[in-house]
């Protein structure tokens, strides 16, 4: 089981970059997680991105800055508390999660493709099983 499940993985991550749009290769997994929480968050604080991720606030400052730098985010200062800076998604930043989600949904449709009914469903299953205990 050990060695089909490391191979799974590894065609797995072998695929997505294969499948990844421009853009991708050059973000590392932080600045991806920096991006998704953005864009699962909305407009958050610096201080919301930190307590999502529980990562330092320098390092998720300096993370969410060279993003900034690189075109995907933009920060805005807010007006009422001039220590407080609010982060959002560029257009690029926008399309960048778009494509990320169209990619592992292509994904998710090649595995299904090649399972019958009743293999998706105990797949679908064993994927819930894991993901739970991956967020516990």
């Amino acid at each position: 089981m050990d060695k089909i499940l490391l191979e799974f993985i590894e065609t797995l991550d072998q695929s997505l970059k294969r499948l990844q749009p421009e853009g991708f290769a050059h973000l590392t997994v932080s600045q991806f997680q920096y991006i998704d929480t953005i864009a699962a968050l909305g407009q958050p604080t610096i201080t919301d991105v930190v307590a999502r991720l529980g990562f330092s606030k320098p390092s998720v400052t300096a993370g969410i800055q060279k993003l900034v730098e690189m075109g995907f985010v933009v920060k805005t200062q807010s007006e009422t508390d001039k220590r407080v800076f609010y982060v959002a998604l560029t257009g690029a930043g926008a399309a960048l999660v778009a494509a990320k989600l169209q990619t592992l949904k292509e994904y998710g449709d090649f595995i299904r493709s090649a399972l019958s009914a009743e293999e998706a469903r105990q797949f679908d299953a064993i994927l819930t099983k894991l993901v739970a205990l991956f967020k516990a």
